[in-house]
């Protein structure tokens, strides 16, 4: 295959892959790496048909996705949604307590009793690890299964279960950006190639969590994400 340019949609930059076996930098697509909506996707094939039949359903033969049809595809909003809960941006995080209170649960061997909280202390908390937590996503937590979102099973989106971009005051303020650049940059991949898939040198039953990651401000793949991508389909 002569070489290819794959549009990044993310600050304006472009990655140019030699052939058909890419190797996405992270720091280059944050949607497909850093959120690793790729890595996820070319190992649920289902997940991914589903995805491209909602993309052309809504654009049919547009190339440029607006914001108003993205909008409009509630499939992608939830398979981005799952991709941020198992693989949250800031994994971890912490506040400190400008006065001392009690937290009403945490405390005690079955987590049901109260926790005083002092003045000056430091509380960490861990959006990677609460996000797969089987007591509020079910037994499946482990799973890249976008369809967990419809219709919000019981215990999801209760009270704080879900916090990509933390919440309160202190709420990411790109979060609105940060979404519609990551749901342009996936409609982009999958309209620009009808083929994504697994080189087939790498593992298919990966288990989701089992992967090398690296852990700076933010989670990141540490091998980062290696696809097959062509132009041309194969049907």
């Amino acid at each position: 295959m002569d070489e290819i340019q794959l549009l990044a949609v993310y600050r304006g930059q472009c990655a140019y892959i030699p052939n058909t076996f890419a190797q996405l930098d992270d720091s280059l697509l944050m949607t497909v790496c850093a959120l690793h909506s790729s890595r996820l996707l070319i190992r649920h094939p289902s997940v991914m048909e589903r995805l491209r039949k909602e993309v052309h359903s809504v654009l049919s033969d547009e190339e440029h996705p607006t914001r108003e049809k993205i909008r409009k595809m509630p499939y992608l909003a939830l398979v981005i949604k799952e991709s941020l809960r198992l693989f949250p941006p800031v994994p971890m995080n912490n506040r400190t307590a400008t006065k001392t209170t009690i937290l009403p649960t945490g405390g005690g061997p079955d987590g049901t009793a109260p926790i005083l909280v002092r003045r000056g202390e430091l509380v960490a908390f861990g959006q990677y690890v609460l996000s797969r937590r089987k007591n509020i996503y079910g037994p499946d937590a482990d799973k890249f299964r976008p369809e967990r979102w419809e219709g919000h099973e019981p215990g999801i989106m209760s009270g704080w279960a879900y916090f990509p971009f933390h919440g309160g005051p202190r709420a990411c303020l790109g979060q609105d950006f940060a979404l519609m650049e990551v749901s342009y940059t996936v409609v982009r991949l999958l309209q620009a190639f009808p083929i994504i898939e697994l080189p087939a040198d790498e593992k298919r039953s990966e288990m989701i969590g089992s992967e090398r990651q690296r852990l700076t401000l933010v989670l990141s793949s540490a091998d980062g994400c290696r696809v097959e991508l062509d132009r041309e389909s194969k049907r």
